[in-house]
């Protein structure tokens, strides 16, 4: 890539890096004015601030510290986000990081070419000092001094972060056809801010030649581009995961299946997984590998796997479950379940909870009222079109008793059941997370099985739900057929 050495007063960085540091990690920044701005303020002498790099709004690079050096851009820590830097509690991250500066755009949103300049250079340094490209290394000012905004929210590092990575799917897509469900605004880049070019009906079918992440859509991120180099958001067409069209085989794409763990023995068990459909790309969940001592199940509150991961992807807050288990009882591995992600929603504990589970999430719609105009008619929470009250949408009428469970729960009379054939699918896969991971095939005592009991659960290892965390939520219930997991409780009080 082409830069421009600016340089930087003596003082303001310092040669070489301590104690055989080298760096680890990046960090993006505002330029807090424009490049002309950053140049002064670095070159000012005993400034004591500097950057590796800024780049404009243009996408020109500028350098004013050498990547070996130590720029002065990120020492102050103050209620650090980021992981690798509570983990040195007593070491300047100035000493293992590479800082970037944005110049601040003029108009609000940063502009493509700055954008697609960054991105680069994040990668080229990645390659160079052999740094991972996701979110615990790739980071903003504000993760490690929480005190500022930098550099802002205009800034979206999960989509730089995924446009960094060399995907290989990218280049399987070329070439192929899309349906459209709705009709489609192009446009010049991957924003819903991008002015629109033309626009498609729906119904029309689009040859495309690459994808890529950008605004997120309804909770989707992925866009596509086509021949004439425009953009499209996925979610509306019939390939909303650009992933299901790089497979080998993207007509089968749907019903993919692979063992899980061991081949003979996951075979023998008739535990399948889906890894194609529903895979989150690096940068939205965590790449650590913590140990792994506790399962936590989850219900979807809604209808299939696709609607809970729908809200999931381009999600920068790093909330999934490693697993999805459909109401036909298909399972699809979200991620590698070694690492994690955020699914507990329990302050106070810094994510110690999440990192050590590994999270099942179940399409069931969960709790169900009575119809407004038809209490012989049981609706789940979700609204009709048009409506915006919740439980607007029908499940069953009372006479499908095999559909539902009466019981008082939380507040709630009526439970939606879960089907034989999910059940057996999360049966199987709990038999094999706790053999791969070596953890506790046990329920929860019986006595505190649908209580939460924070003090009990921090500890407590095994398999346990969502309602042991939590007191306002009621996944996965008692209209689970606990029975059918072959799963005895533990002992205790």
């Amino acid at each position: 890539m082409d830069k421009k050495w600016i340089g930087c007063a003596p003082g303001n960085c310092r040669v070489g890096r301590p104690a055989g540091f080298k760096p680890d990690i990046i960090v993006l920044h505002s330029a807090d004015g424009s490049l002309a701005d950053a140049s002064v303020r670095y070159n000012k002498s005993g400034a004591l601030q500097s950057m590796h790099y800024a780049i404009g709004n243009n996408g020109e690079i500028h350098q004013y510290v050498l990547e070996a050096d130590t720029a002065f851009h990120a020492g102050l820590v103050v209620n650090p986000e980021a992981e690798l830097i509570k983990q040195r509690p007593n070491t300047n991250p100035n000493f293992f990081s590479i800082g970037i500066a944005l110049e601040e755009p003029l108009l609000g949103s940063p502009t493509a070419a700055q954008l697609a300049a960054c991105s680069n250079l994040i990668r080229e340094i990645a390659d160079r000092w052999h740094i991972t490209v996701d979110a615990a290394h790739v980071l903003s000012h504000s993760a490690i001094r929480a005190s500022v905004n930098c550099p802002g929210s205009t800034i979206d590092i999960i989509s730089l972060i995924a446009t960094a990575l060399p995907d290989p799917a990218v280049n399987l897509v070329a070439g192929k056809q899309l349906g459209l469900l709705s009709r489609a605004n192009l446009r010049s880049r991957p924003s819903v801010s991008a002015p629109v070019l033309r626009v498609l009906d729906a119904g029309s079918k689009v040859e495309i030649v690459s994808f890529t992440v950008g605004d997120s859509v309804s909770g989707n991120g992925y866009w596509y581009q086509d021949k004439d180099n425009c953009f499209f958001w996925a979610g509306a067409t019939d390939r909303p995961n650009p992933q299901v069209l790089a497979t080998s085989n993207e007509s089968e794409a749907d019903t993919d299946t692979m063992a899980l763990g061991d081949q003979a023995a996951a075979v023998g068990t008739g535990l399948v997984i889906n890894r194609s459909r529903f895979r989150l790309p690096a940068g939205q969940f965590f790449p650590e590998r913590p140990k792994k001592d506790l399962i936590v199940l989850h219900f979807t509150a809604g209808s299939s796997a696709k609607s809970a991961f729908d809200t999931w992807i381009g999600d920068a807050q790093h909330i999934a479950a490693a697993y999805l288990v459909d109401v036909d009882g298909t399972v699809y591995e979200v991620f590698d379940p070694a690492q994690w992600a955020y699914h507990l929603g329990v302050k106070g504990f810094n994510g110690r909870l999440d990192q050590r589970s590994i999270a099942i999430e179940i399409a069931n719609v969960g709790p169900l009222r009575p119809a407004a105009d038809n209490p012989d008619v049981l609706n789940w929470w979700s609204p009709r079109r048009g409506q915006t009250e919740s439980f607007g949408s029908k499940y069953c009428d009372k006479a499908q008793t095999d559909k539902y469970m009466q019981t008082s729960y939380r507040g709630e009379a009526y439970f939606a059941t879960f089907p034989a054939q999910q059940v057996q699918a999360i049966r199987l896969l709990l038999n094999d997370l706790c053999g791969r991971f070596s953890i506790q095939k046990t329920l929860p005592p019986t006595a505190r099985q649908f209580e939460r009991d924070l003090d009990f659960f921090q500890s407590y290892s095994g398999i346990a739900s969502h309602v042991n965390f939590r007191c306002d939520k009621w996944d996965i219930g008692p209209a689970f057929d606990w029975a059918a997991l072959g799963i005895a409780n533990a002992h205790g009080a």
